[in-house]
């Protein structure tokens, strides 16, 4: 299995040139005319289309807590577009958690909140089989942008920096304080948890460039 990152974040729209013309008229202010461009960067932004949809949220600076990080399994999430998703309040910090952490997290008040965004994140969606899913299926590392509670639920902005591959996240669960074996794990349940593990180290040493 591969550990290769894909980023999440596309890249510029390339437009090669086409055969110059004798003659342009052109209207307006600022225009200008070039009469072979081999390469063009373009920037296209639409105001009536929601920002959301066409233009990824962008990070803030932040302090990263690398002492522990957040685990969120849910399902049919697109995380290749940061998009929010909902967690059950019945799953959220309440199953594969340590007692201390959930005395200490469990709460939800706004401090804690705001400790738990400096965070490092697992974002993936549940596993395709059990205990494992095929090579294609990836997950979403980063952050928490934002934390919405709600009496039904417990919704989560991400920021998603790179998309793993999670079948090989499936492999490594000892590293990641991941509860479970190869015929079922935590992957394969929606939960939110938290893990007393320095995310950013273990993926390293797995051969992530993170």
């Amino acid at each position: 299995m591969s550990n290769e990152l894909q980023s999440s974040t596309p890249s510029a729209l390339g437009i090669a040139s086409g055969t110059p013309v004798s003659s342009v008229q052109q209207t307006g202010e600022k225009n200008v005319y070039a009469a072979h461009v081999d390469t063009m960067n373009v920037t296209v932004q639409g105001s009536i289309v929601p920002q959301l949809l066409t233009q990824k949220p962008q990070p803030t600076a932040m302090t990263i807590n690398r002492t522990h990080y957040n685990l969120f399994v849910t399902y049919g999430a697109d995380f290749s577009q940061s998009t929010p998703f909902t967690v059950d309040a019945k799953r959220a910090l309440t199953e594969n958690t340590d007692d201390d952490i959930k005395a200490e997290y469990a709460t939800l008040s706004p401090d804690v909140i705001e400790k738990i965004k400096t965070f490092p994140c697992i974002f993936a969606n549940e596993n395709a089989a059990y205990g494992h899913t095929d090579e294609e299926q990836t997950l979403g590392y980063g952050y928490i942008r934002q934390i919405k509670i709600r009496r039904d639920g417990i919704k989560i902005y991400p920021h998603i920096m790179y998309l793993l591959p999670q079948q090989r996240l499936n492999e490594a669960l000892f590293d990641l304080d991941i509860s479970g074996d190869s015929s079922f794990n935590e992957f394969n349940r929606m939960h939110w948890s938290i893990k007393k593990i320095d995310l950013i180290a273990e993926l390293q040493e797995l051969g992530f460039q993170i």
